[in-house]
């Protein structure tokens, strides 16, 4: 199974193929997407994207990982030292 494609993409605005959901920010993952609400988890443009974001979608079976870096590439990755550390 792969993830649903990123059917358009604008600033401020994502569909993806198979919802009928218009999206600030999402995840996708094998078989479905959900948005990204950075609030859950603290995630700010910096220091970026948190490990409980990341955790989640390879936990859904994600096997290559694309973390996208915004429009302006604002957001940050939060990998330290090149790892990124899922025990959270």
């Amino acid at each position: 199974m792969t993830s649903p494609e990123i059917a358009s993409l604008s600033w401020g605005q994502m569909k993806v193929k198979g919802s009928n959901t218009t999206y600030k920010d999402c995840k996708v993952w094998p078989g479905g997407s959900r948005t990204w609400d950075w609030r859950e988890t603290g995630t700010e443009h910096s220091p970026g994207v948190q490990p409980a974001d990341v955790k989640e979608v390879v936990e859904k079976g994600v096997q290559t990982l694309v973390i996208g870096r915004g429009m302006s590439e604002a957001l940050k990755d939060g990998i330290q030292g090149g790892q990124l550390d899922l025990n959270c």
